[in-house]
């Protein structure tokens, strides 16, 4: 994800080596990799709501690849070391594509639809003219709540936070825009 995109501009700003997981050589052998989503969303968790590690996730939910990362920006402030979670103005995005095998084995499109509604009452809505769901979270980094939506394009799905309090106007549509540019 290029952070001059989403962030144009920025004064100060960090992101995340993207991270890739993809299942082992034994992740089709049930009986050698066994996994499965959990029954239901754990809201207390973060999204997906799954509670499982990368490496257990993918499996669990059939994926064929599974890379997230983060891309963060805050206002230049000399002589500041806050953290960004304590810092006013700081915007973040973090992002997640997930690459579904045919058919989705593992139920995760369902698993989501009934998640993103149930953890953050996400209503249906279009992204940069994707379906998509909408919702709210509790934020991480200050700003009372958090954006969450979930995009899904054939076997391809994103789900994002937009997080932090220095959101402008339009900024948000923007950083999602470019997500479904390049993600999707």
């Amino acid at each position: 994800m290029p952070l001059d995109a989403v962030f144009p501009g920025a004064e100060t700003s960090a992101t995340s080596d993207p991270k890739e997981t993809v299942p082992g050589p034994d992740a089709a052998d049930r009986t050698r990799c066994p996994g499965q989503l959990p029954s239901g969303p754990h809201c207390d968790g973060l999204v997906p709501w799954t509670d499982l590690l990368p490496d257990a996730f993918v499996p669990a939910s059939g994926a064929r690849r599974l890379v997230g990362g983060y891309l963060l920006t805050m206002p230049k402030q000399a002589g500041n070391q806050a953290p960004p979670e304590s810092s006013a103005g700081t915007k973040v995005v973090t992002f997640t594509l997930v690459d579904l095998a045919a058919g989705d084995p593992g139920g995760l499109v369902d698993y989501l639809d009934v998640a993103f509604r149930a953890c953050a009452r996400a209503t249906p809505s279009t992204v940069a003219g994707v379906g998509a769901l909408v919702g709210t979270v509790r934020s991480e980094y200050g700003a009372g709540s958090a954006e969450v939506v979930l995009l899904r394009r054939g076997t391809h799905l994103v789900w994002a936070a937009l997080d932090g309090s220095g959101w402008e106007p339009g900024e948000q549509q923007r950083a999602l825009a470019v997500l479904v540019a390049r993600l999707l």
